[in-house]
């Protein structure tokens, strides 16, 4: 048997229970995606700096392979060993467009949907979780309380076990 006390906390549960699976996945803010993307920019220029514009010098010596690629032979072998230096040539010559071209697809997939900032989800989710423990325990005392005086009250299937031994702090 249920009652209107056992019924609300039950309610109450089941919303704090939402709102921690709704925080933990939510999607960063648009600031966090912002400075994710300057980031990969950054990460995009040091690879061509230091892949590239540090060998350079290379191009000061006589070269017994002939002429176009040949020039700069550890470059074009850098091309066919490694892709991702192209990649990382095209994001630093045009950095801006590669900006609004990743940011643009990136904010389409917020769609409305939550945010949260990195840095204080897991705060907010402890937060939850103590009033989830606090209404647990509530609901706990309830139940012991109808059996008690000889109601035979359910418990949830996902109660905590803890709570229910009496073994939470």
């Amino acid at each position: 048997m249920k009652t209107a006390k056992l019924d609300k906390l039950r309610e109450q549960i089941a919303a704090i229970k939402a709102e921690i699976v709704s925080v933990e996945k939510a999607q960063l803010t648009t600031p966090e995606i912002e400075a994710r993307v300057d980031g990969f920019i950054q990460e995009m220029k040091r690879t061509v700096a230091n892949d590239v514009l540090d060998s350079a010098g290379t191009l000061t010596y006589i070269n017994q392979l002939g002429s176009g690629a040949g020039n700069w032979p550890l470059v074009g072998n850098w091309m066919h060993s490694r892709p991702a230096i192209g990649f990382a040539m095209a994001v630093t010559l045009n950095p801006e467009a590669f900006r609004a071209m990743v940011l643009e697809a990136a904010l389409k997939e917020l769609n409305g949907g939550r945010q949260e900032h990195a840095t204080g989800r897991v705060e907010l989710v402890a937060q939850l979780s103590g009033k989830l423990r606090l209404l647990e325990r509530d609901e706990e005392a309830e139940v012991l309380r109808l059996e008690e005086s000889g109601i035979d009250a359910l418990r949830r299937a996902d109660a905590d076990p803890a709570v229910v031994l009496g073994l939470a702090a």
